[in-house]
């Protein structure tokens, strides 16, 4: 999965409090996401750390406390609490490198600094996407230095783009509001799309730890493919795993049974009538306990399945002096009548019930047989298990009764605490890797609604429909969906109006255009061109897909369903020279 854009401006607002200049975003993005990878995130993280110049003089003189406050303060525009801060200077995280603090904290983020992040990464984005060749460091700070969690502090910042505050540059109205939902959106969608392999890889391990722990309920691991319902999947699957596990309600259950367990030790081992042998007997069924659950029995249909193949040995004419003499030499047949009867599922049972002595007789006989190797490992395998009962039966026996009957209660009750409160706290740790993804989301989903709400109670956004436009009023046009073939349409654009096509356009000043098409396009880029056409009308051309020669049919610029640009007419320009293009705006500036 790529690495995107918002990512990398973590890394600068964490790091050095300010959004990306153009140039370096490009071109970190462009060593990260190389068909041969150049560098890793992580690497990139150790470079801002320990090579950057920039990083260097603002940390430089800074010990542990300041720096983990200084990127604390960066990110979600506060310091850590007092037990956070405690933690990563000389607790549990003091050793956590520099570089690593990012991963940390945004992981750890509750819904508040989620929202702030995501804020100033928006704007981050928006910001180095506006400013250009425009950038100050001191801007890219400032732009940001008011970001918190609610769209109000979003607007706010991105109207310096448009006040004329930030220097050298200045949007018009609505653009930059333009520019945050177009950010938004794309956040939003490259998240998801990044996220459903964690989300599946947690629904797994969920699933395989329900198997594997006899106090979570089973579940399965979801089958599906995208955010939603995977995520819905996984949260469906979490409930039903817990169910009544809860880690705070049996921290302290726990601490309740040890000391019913002490005091129940305590009462058999001094019980006048039991004090001689409590101890024997307690550890006689604790041993047993233990061994019970070492020692499972062997899957049935495995069992089956290799006494079968053993028969089916048997039965081959070929191996008979083989299998006669191996059931005569284990005393399980006292002829060659009697071997050619036997069967691999007798042998199975005459081994599972065996004494040592008689189990040795019977694997060094069939040793030599490689079909017997399955049949010796699993009736072994049930023997113990068997052995493993017996035992349990003969030590809870003993503890039937008075203080060896409340021992025994009192030790199964903290056992099962212990082992349930181990469960939860499995299940909590799969929880909250799911929580830092479902924050982030949320974070973003938020940004999203906040910036479509910002656009649409914008009164000087104006559809890029036909015939769109007002007399006499500086319309911001936008088009609310990626420009298509089939947007060949004509709007009233009149002096101070502008058209916000979007970010990734360049304009083409220098092709041409005749009857058989458009010459001199860049293959590589989506591209802008002016012309004016044979009847006089000044056509904005937008390439909607990256291409060398676009096949616009011939200089009347008329609407054509596959020529793969979208011409829009600008009703109101006369001339090419009355219209200018940067920041993926076109501008009428007569």
């Amino acid at each position: 999965m790529a690495i995107t854009s918002a990512q990398i401006q973590q890394l600068y607002v964490a790091y050095l409090g300010r959004a990306a200049d153009k140039a370096g975003l490009d071109y970190w993005s462009k060593e990260l996401n190389a068909d041969k990878a150049v560098l890793t995130l992580e690497n990139l993280r150790a470079n801002f750390v320990n090579e950057q110049p920039e990083y260097a003089a603002i940390y430089g003189g800074l010990n542990r406390q300041d720096t983990v406050v200084k990127i604390y303060n960066n990110l979600f525009g506060r310091a850590p609490d007092a037990e956070g801060l405690a933690y990563w200077t000389t607790g549990g995280g003091a050793s956590v490198n520099a570089d690593l603090l990012l991963t940390a904290f945004v992981n750890g983020a509750g819904t508040k600094d989620s929202a702030v992040l995501a804020n100033k990464v928006l704007v981050s984005e928006v910001y180095t996407a506006t400013a250009g060749d425009k950038f100050l460091a001191a801007d890219a700070k400032a732009i940001i230095a008011g970001v918190d969690d609610t769209g109000t502090s979003v607007g706010a910042a991105l109207d310096k783009l448009t006040d004329g505050s930030l220097s050298g540059i200045a949007v018009p109205a609505g653009v930059a509001q333009l520019k945050a939902q177009e950010v938004a959106t794309a956040a939003e969608k490259a998240f998801t799309d990044s996220k459903v392999t964690d989300l599946l890889a947690l629904s797994k391990q969920l699933a395989d730890l329900s198997k594997a722990n006899a106090e979570i309920a089973d579940v399965a691991a979801s089958t599906n493919k995208t955010f939603t319902t995977v995520e819905g999947d996984l949260t469906a699957a979490l409930t039903a795993a817990r169910g009544a596990l809860k880690t705070d309600t049996l921290t302290a259950k726990a601490v309740v049974d040890a000391k019913a367990l002490t005091d129940a030790r305590t009462a058999f081992v001094t019980d006048p009538a039991e004090k001689t042998t409590a101890l024997d007997k307690i550890n006689a069924y604790t041993a047993a306990k233990a061994a019970v659950a070492a020692n499972t029995a062997a899957n049935p249909a495995d069992a089956k399945q290799a006494a079968d193949t053993l028969t089916a040995f048997a039965a081959n004419t070929n191996n008979a002096a083989v299998w006669n003499k191996a059931a005569i030499d284990s005393g399980l047949a006292v002829d060659d009548t009697a071997a050619a009867a036997l069967t691999g599922q007798q042998v199975y049972d005459a081994l599972k019930g065996a004494d040592a002595t008689t189990a040795a007789k019977i694997n060094a006989a069939f040793g030599s047989i490689t079909a017997y190797t399955a049949v010796k490992t699993l009736a072994t395998k049930d023997a113990a298990a068997a052995k493993a009962a017996a035992d349990f039966t003969k030590a809870d026996t003993a503890l039937a009764a008075g203080t060896g009957l409340a021992w025994k209660t009192a030790y199964n009750t903290d056992a099962t605490t212990k082992a349930q409160l181990e469960a939860s706290k499995a299940l909590d740790a799969l929880d909250n890797s799911y929580k830092a993804i479902d924050t982030a989301h949320t974070a973003l989903e938020t940004s999203k609604t906040d910036a479509d709400t910002a656009v649409a109670g914008n009164t000087t956004l104006v559809k890029a429909v036909a015939a769109a436009g007002v007399t006499d009023k500086a319309d911001v046009f936008y088009f609310d969906h990626k420009i298509a073939t089939g947007d060949d349409i004509s709007i009233n654009f009149e002096a101070k109006d502008s058209l916000y096509l979007g970010n990734g356009y360049t304009l083409n000043k220098s092709a041409t255009i005749d009857a058989t098409g458009i010459h001199g396009a860049n293959n590589s880029a989506l591209e802008v061109f002016f012309f004016k056409a044979a009847d006089g009308s000044i056509k904005a051309v937008v390439e909607t897909a990256a291409e060398g020669n676009t096949t616009v049919v011939d200089n009347t610029l008329v609407a054509n369903a596959t020529d793969k640009v979208a011409v829009i007419t600008l009703a109101g320009v006369t001339d090419v020279n009355q219209v200018t293009f940067a920041n993926g705006i076109i501008s009428h500036v007569a």
